[in-house]
């Protein structure tokens, strides 16, 4: 996933600004994983102190924490808004495959989604993000079991599945070629299998 709209701002801010500090970060999580992002290396980038730093977030785990958020409300959302489409289930499915498994804008900031990679690395994290990690995760499986449910009850979804397990079956899915993705697995290669995985909808 891409945050086309969320890049480094150029000069350095005079004063502690929260949102230069959250798009630093957020974007040094994203390329580089949070477990090989130190918070002196967000403080250079981001030019503040980190007594400034950890009065704005408390320490390394309230600014993970405020990241995740700040992603999920400016990235993950966003996208997801396709689910509320009236189209049938099949071609906002396929729009979600594209979505994932086309190839990437030259001005994508990071291969794979920032919301995995926290997950795959979840009990390394602070409490406080493993939190945030579960509540998002959960907000996301909300929206996919609403939208299954809708195109249920239009008839577009055929499947025996029931809408909360099917919404974790995709969710699954989403996450594992993601997972690849970031790994820089063969795209053609991890699309081939997402949709493989998902022919069981067919």
């Amino acid at each position: 996933m891409s945050l086309d709209s969320v890049k480094a701002p150029r000069g350095r801010p005079k004063t502690l600004n929260r949102n230069h500090i959250l798009e630093i970060a957020m974007l040094a999580y994203w390329q580089s994983g949070t477990r090989d992002v130190s918070i002196n290396e967000i403080c250079r980038q981001a030019n503040v102190s980190k007594p400034g730093l950890y009065r704005e977030f408390g320490n390394e785990d309230g600014l993970m924490t405020a990241v995740l958020h700040a992603y999920l409300q400016a990235v993950l959302m966003p996208l997801l808004e396709v689910l509320q489409s009236e189209r049938p289930f099949h071609q906002v499915l396929d729009e979600l495959v594209m979505f994932i498994a086309e190839e990437p804008p030259e001005q994508q900031v990071a291969k794979g989604c920032l919301m995995v990679k926290m997950r795959e690395s979840s009990m390394l994290l602070g409490q406080k993000t493993q939190s945030q990690i579960v509540k998002s995760h959960k907000e996301i499986l909300g929206r996919y079991e609403t939208w299954i449910q809708g195109c249920q009850d239009n008839g577009s979804f055929r499947s025996e599945m029931p809408p909360a397990f099917a919404a974790v079956y995709i969710d699954a899915q989403f996450t594992n070629a993601l997972a690849q993705l970031a790994r820089g697995d063969d795209r053609a290669m991890v699309k081939s299998i997402l949709e493989t995985s998902l022919s069981v909808f067919r």
